[in-house]
This record gives C-alpha cells, structure tokens and sequence, in this order.
C-alpha cells in the first residue's frame, strides 16, 4: 500500500469516527441517504433507504477515494464489484471493508450489511459501521462468524492504474515468469541446438545469407572452362582432313 492510500485510508476513518452517534431520524431519513440521491443516483429517494453502504460512500468522497472505495448502496454490488477487479478475499486488514451475511452464509447473494475496518485484533476486528441496530453510526467489535468477505482498497487501486497503463503488471494478475533468461544460443532470430535438431526447416531458418555477388564469382570459372573446351572442339574440327 503506497503512502498518499494509507494517509487517504486515515483520512476516511477519521471523518467516519467523527460520525459515530449519527441518528437516523424517525422516518428513516438520513443526511447520508440525501446526499446519495443527489449525487450519485438519483432515480430513486434514497434518503429513507438502509444506509449502511451510502455511509461508507459519503466518507469515501470527503476522503477522495470514492475510485477505489466505490460508491453503493447495496452490499451484494458493492460486494461484486471489489471481486471483479480481483480485490475480494477472507482476510481482514485495517482500511478494508467487511461484508457480514446476518444468517452466517458464504455468497455474496447474502450480504446484509456493511462496514469498514480500523484494526484487527487475532480473529477479532474492530470496524466503525452506520446503520447499526437500526438506526446508529457506531464502532463495533465483532468475530468474523457473520464476514462472507472483504474488500481490499490498495487492490482496486492496483487494477484502476493497470487500466489506466496496460504496460503496468498489476502484481494480483500478472502470470509468474517462465524461468529464467534463455541462453545467448537461443535469443529470438538464432535457433539453439535443441530447436534446430527437433525441426526439419531449422537449416534454413538458421543458413546464413550468401554474400553479395558470391553467386557470381563460383559461377565465372566454370563459364571459362566451358568456353575453352569449345573452342578446343572448334579448332580440331577445323585441322581434321577432309574424308
């Protein structure tokens, strides 16, 4: 995880923490809901709606990682979207988002609920989440019997660059070299000894070129050679007595 993440992942959990308390109020509207509907989608009113996701995405856009946070409000997207980019796995890290699945399943058809990260503690995380108990912003201490999964932001941040540079390798999904330097003998535009001896066009692919005008010269002895035998044919035809 590069410095300018780590000090961004900071930033996002520190304006969260500052939320912790938040209310829904009593027709579930919440400021973080508003703020969705207004500025990420707007086709339907999600300021009454479950706010878990639309919390984190809020503090991912104070925090300017929204690219590789994302912005949701339902976890089973949110959920598939890190996978997608190959950013999804089971081990919790801080700045990681956690995907509970209430009922204790696996798939990411399940998820319920949502939160983020901010330390891990053996099999224990620590996680500041919204819409906990119904209506609260709240830090919370859990196991990880309920997590189906998390999703790594430093991954999504290596995918969005290999993207943005495909000569960039993203080191999740870059094949493993194939073994080490081939020898000089064998370097692109010279067959080694095993590919010549294994392929019947191998002497011509390897035969150097002739040298310019070599043709020519191995040719120009044997055109002398006929010359002077024809006019030693033509000289004892000349010197033969008439019959």
């Amino acid at each position: 995880m590069n410095a300018d993440l780590e000090n961004g992942i900071q930033k996002l959990i520190e304006v969260l923490d500052a939320e912790i308390g938040y209310t829904e109020k009593g027709s579930g509207y919440t400021k973080f809901g508003e703020w969705y509907q207004k500025n990420v989608d707007g086709s339907y009113d999600f300021s009454n709606a479950a706010w878990c996701d639309m919390f984190l995405a809020w503090g991912a856009d104070k925090a300017g990682l929204t690219e590789v946070y994302g912005q949701f409000a339902y976890t089973p997207d949110h959920a598939a979207w890190f996978r997608d980019q190959g950013a999804w796995g089971t081990r919790p890290e801080p700045g990681a988002l956690v995907f509970y699945d209430w009922s204790g399943g696996k798939s990411l058809d399940g998820i319920d609920h949502i939160g983020i990260v901010t330390k891990v503690d053996g099999a224990r995380i620590t996680t500041i989440e919204g819409n906990v108990d119904a209506r609260f912003a709240k830090r919370k201490e859990r196991d990880q019997s309920k997590v189906v999964g998390y999703g790594y932001p430093a991954k999504t941040e290596a995918a969005a660059a290999s993207r943005q540079n495909p000569d960039t390798p993203n080191p999740d999904t870059t094949p493993q070299s194939p073994g080490p330097e081939q020898p000089s003998d064998q370097a692109p535009g010279h067959l080694g000894p095993n590919l010549a001896a294994s392929s019947s066009s191998a002497k011509f692919l390897a035969a150097p070129a002739a040298e310019p005008g070599a043709e020519a010269a191995m040719a120009a002895p044997l055109l002398l050679a006929a010359l002077a035998i024809a006019l030693v044919a033509g000289m004892k035809r000349r010197t033969r007595p008439a019959s």
